[in-house]
């Protein structure tokens, strides 16, 4: 198969991998120049009659339908297109650069409740989503969630096995869902090939369980099916509760719904919970952004992508919220920067470098340069704060923020847009971008910039870090964007 053409440009690169429902392959499309990869995966239906083409069609028709659906979700995979060649049918969608989360849950290694509780809102904002379609995943494990290189952000993949409960694709069989999935993610119901939406539910409880408990599998009661990890972790019990009914052996005793959990977790916040005593693993902020506090406080979001197919989340609310959404380490000391000639005030760590610049051209005021990582690692991250004078006062922040997007394509090479994302900042209206790309040296960078406009000036923030290090300081980032004042 390898180097094989599908579709007269997908190009077989190598074997993904073998699964229930197919073959999943690495492939490259010859029609681009600098083509991106995908996933092509072809279809087996080891439960139907192949010989019965209509019922195969109708299958393939579903398959496709519900990726097309679920891909919409900016942390699902997208659906590219699908095709048939030979009498064989595939799906292709898009590809994620990163590692399954199982290659994080390693035994021995336990997270803090902080770890755990971003997981937790993380993985359920996203099954939110899948559930709005009456969708159940059946097959939620550790080697179905990666963690994408470039930020960090969880991804679900591994919709072979989806039960449509909604019964939009009528008489179409269903393969046997105690099969589907790793038994140590497997409620009773799913056992008896009974899965119910909160299957999923149990199965995000029990990889919680496995990273805070450091073990693998989770031993069952053999009589009451209750996992056995509430005397191995030391957490906040109102945190524990909450695991615990996600994982309740009788559906009916558990969440009924992914929102029901986020809005269980509503009485906490990643500044509230403090961490545990184990720290050997280090932890992954949800995202660079407002996301997780946005997650918390609805139960629900709208993540933006310059993806045209994933602008639009039709279940998701959109807001403005405050920045704080990381844990900012007590024993911290910071030190006030006031320009009183610019009218700006924020507070930054004692051990950074404070620089006044002045710069006329760029606008920078104040540059803060982190500590040296390390003297294999000379680059330093850095912070800086500028002031832009607009040519025309009454621009609006909507258009500003589309200059500046304008302004990154051009200026650094490769430029992504990871994330966008309206916030507060300074007590105003504001908006937030993450991307990634190579500057003038040719540094690859991860940004995280911030913005208002306040009577006809831009006040623009900007966090740049190397993106392998970007996690490293954003905690004292955002702590600084959120000390931001004007006066």
């Amino acid at each position: 198969m390898l180097g094989t053409i599908l579709h007269s440009h997908y190009q077989i690169v190598k074997v993904l991998g073998i699964g229930k429902s197919g073959t999943t392959y690495l492939a490259k499309d010859l029609d681009l120049i600098d083509s991106p990869f995908y996933v092509v995966k072809k279809i087996q239906n080891l439960n139907i009659d192949s010989s019965d083409l209509a019922l195969v069609d109708k299958l393939f028709e579903s398959q496709g339908s519900i990726a097309y659906q679920v891909g919409k979700h900016p942390q699902i995979p997208s659906l590219i297109t699908k095709f048939i060649t030979d009498g064989d049918r595939y799906l292709v969608r898009e590809y994620i650069d990163g590692e399954p989360l199982s290659q994080e849950l390693t035994p021995g290694i336990i997270w803090s409740q902080t770890q755990a509780f971003n997981l937790l809102t993380e993985l359920l904002g996203i099954l939110s989503f899948v559930h709005s379609f009456q969708y159940i995943h059946q097959d939620i494990n550790p080697h179905n969630i990666i963690r994408r290189h470039n930020d960090g952000r969880l991804f679900l993949i591994g919709f072979g096995c989806v039960q449509d409960v909604s019964n939009a694709w009528q008489n179409l069989p269903r393969q046997e869902s105690k099969t589907i999935n790793d038994p140590s993610y497997v409620p009773y119901e799913q056992e008896q090939n009974v899965s119910k939406i909160n299957s999923d539910i149990y199965a995000v409880g029990a990889i919680a369980i496995q990273a805070l408990t450091g073990k693998y599998p989770i031993e069952k009661d053999v009589y009451s099916y209750e996992l056995k990890w509430r005397d191995e972790v030391t957490i906040d019990l109102k945190l524990a509760a909450v695991i615990n009914k996600m994982v309740r052996p009788d559906y009916r005793n558990r969440y009924q719904s992914a929102s029901e959990v986020l809005d269980a977790l509503k009485a906490f916040s990643s500044t509230q919970i403090p961490a545990s005593k184990y720290q050997q693993f280090k932890p992954y902020v949800l995202l660079g952004t407002a996301v997780s506090t946005l997650l918390l406080g609805l139960g629900a979001i709208k993540l933006f992508s310059t993806s045209a197919d994933k602008s639009e989340l039709s279940a998701a609310i959109v807001t403005t919220t405050s920045i704080p959404i990381v844990t900012t380490n007590p024993a911290t000391k910071w030190q006030n920067y006031v320009d009183k000639l610019a009218k700006i005030k924020v507070k930054y760590p004692h051990n950074w470098q404070q620089k006044d610049t002045r710069n006329v051209v760029t606008g920078e005021n104040v540059l803060f340069t982190s500590p040296v990582a390390s003297m294999g690692n000379k680059y330093q991250a850095n912070i800086s704060v500028r002031i832009e004078n607009l040519t025309n006062s009454q621009t609006s922040l909507s258009n500003y923020t589309k200059l500046t997007i304008a302004e990154i394509d051009r200026y650094y090479r490769g430029a992504k847009i990871i994330e966008s994302s309206p916030i507060t900042l300074a007590k105003k209206p504001g908006s937030l971008i993450v991307y990634t790309g190579k500057d003038e040296n040719s540094l690859a960078i991860k940004n995280l910039e911030v913005w208002t406009i306040d009577r006809g000036k831009a006040y623009i923030i900007t966090y740049k870090a190397q993106p392998d290090r970007y996690y490293q300081h954003l905690e004292a980032a955002m702590a600084m964007i959120n000390s931001f004042e004007i006066e």
